[in-house]
C-alpha cells in the first residue's frame, strides 16, 4: 500500500466504498467521475485520473494541496481537481464532493437549463429546482469557477452534458443527493410513458 493510503486509510476506504457503489448503481461507468474528501484546510484526498470506479484500489488515491499540487500518491490526480478545490474554497462546510455521470440526469441537461422536480413529493423537498451549469470543457478554470458559484447556493447541481455534482458533510450525504436526484429525474422521464 502507498504511504498516501496508509496515512488516510479510513477516509480512503470510504472513497473506494462510494466509488464502487456509484459504479454498482450505474451512476458512473468505467473511469467516469471523481470523488474527494477534504482532509484539512490545506489538503484533499481525491481519486486518480482514468480510474475504473468499480475496480479501484488504494493506490489510486491522491493527496493534493489547496493549490492542486500533488503531495502524495503515484498516479495522476483527476483532471477535475480544480473544480473540487474551487468548491472547497467557496464553501467552508463542504467536506466531501462527488462528481458522477448519472445517465438520466445528464440526458436531462441536454434539453434543459434547469430542472423543476417539484411535482414529486421528494423533489419538492430536496430538489424544487436543480441548476444546470452551462457547458465548459472538463477540467477548465471556467468550469471550476461556474461550479463553485453554483455550489454556493446548491448542494447538488448538473454540469451540462457532463454529469452531476454534489457536496456534503461527508461522502454519504453527497452520494444520497446524487442517487435521489437520479431517481427523481428518471421518475419524471417515465411519467411520459403512462
Amino acid at each position: 500500500m502507498t504511504g498516501c493510503f496508509q496515512e488516510n486509510s479510513g477516509i480512503g476506504r470510504k472513497i473506494i466504498k462510494y466509488a464502487r457503489l456509484l459504479y454498482k448503481k450505474g451512476l458512473v461507468a468505467g473511469a467516469d467521475g471523481n470523488l474527494s474528501v477534504r482532509l484539512d484546510n490545506d489538503r484533499v484526498l481525491v481519486t486518480a485520473s482514468g480510474v475504473h470506479k468499480g475496480l479501484m484500489g488504494p493506490e489510486e488515491l491522491i493527496v493534493v494541496d489547496n493549490r492542486g499540487r500533488q503531495g502524495a500518491g503515484t498516479s495522476k490526480a483527476s483532471s477535475e481537481v480544480p473544480m473540487h478545490l474551487a468548491i472547497y474554497e467557496k464553501i467552508g462546510d463542504a467536506r466531501a464532493i462527488i462528481h458522477a455521470h448519472a445517465p438520466w440526469t445528464t440526458a436531462a441537461s441536454l434539453k434543459r437549463d434547469r430542472l423543476d422536480l417539484s411535482i414529486l413529493a421528494e423533489g419538492r423537498i430536496l430538489f424544487p429546482e436543480v441548476k444546470v451549469v452551462p457547458f465548459s470543457p472538463p477540467g477548465s478554470v471556467e468550469l471550476a469557477e461556474a461550479a463553485a458559484r453554483t455550489a454556493a447556493e446548491n448542494r447538488v447541481f448538473i454540469l451540462k452534458a457532463h454529469g452531476v455534482v454534489a457536496w456534503g458533510k461527508d461522502l454519504k450525504e453527497a452520494f444520497c443527493l446524487i442517487e435521489a436526484l437520479e431517481h427523481n429525474v428518471k421518475t419524471m422521464a417515465l411519467r411520459n410513458y403512462f
